[in-house]
């Protein structure tokens, strides 16, 4: 093979190796809390079930259909184990529906229902966010 195969090979194997090793760009995914729906479960476990077999990443939005003043997230894993949030804040400032969560790093979140007892009716979820 001459010097000008061997480097047509080279150009080509590097754009081979170049288009396979480029990651797509990252896209945010909106995802619906509960996959339908924010409201008293039949199960008490139902929005823990759908956050632990979604996948969460960075720039991701879980929404509600709900106002933000509903959905507020608590300090910490106490808070959301025992649905006491002692000093929630809103999550946005939106007044009205959709309440969308930003995900904007690889963290935990909880995330508490802050009308009557609705948290301990099930009104919770928690998200691990994974790094794009």
């Amino acid at each position: 093979m001459g010097t000008l195969g061997a480097a047509a090979m080279a150009t080509l194997l590097t754009a081979v190796l170049l288009t396979v090793h480029v990651p797509p760009p990252a896209v945010a995914t909106d995802h619906v809390v509960g996959g339908s729906m924010w409201s008293i479960p039949l199960r008490d476990d139902m929005y823990l079930a759908w956050s632990y077999n979604t996948t969460f990443y960075a720039g991701d939005k879980p929404t509600t259909s709900v106002p933000d003043r509903v959905l507020r997230r608590g300090a910490g894993v106490e808070e959301y184990e025992d649905c006491t949030a002692n000093d929630p804040y809103n999550i946005n400032n939106f007044r009205v529906p959709p309440a969308v969560v930003p995900l904007d790093y690889k963290s935990m979140r909880y995330y508490v229902c802050s009308v009557g007892n609705y948290c301990k009716l099930g009104m919770k979820f928690r998200v691990t966010i994974q790094p794009r």
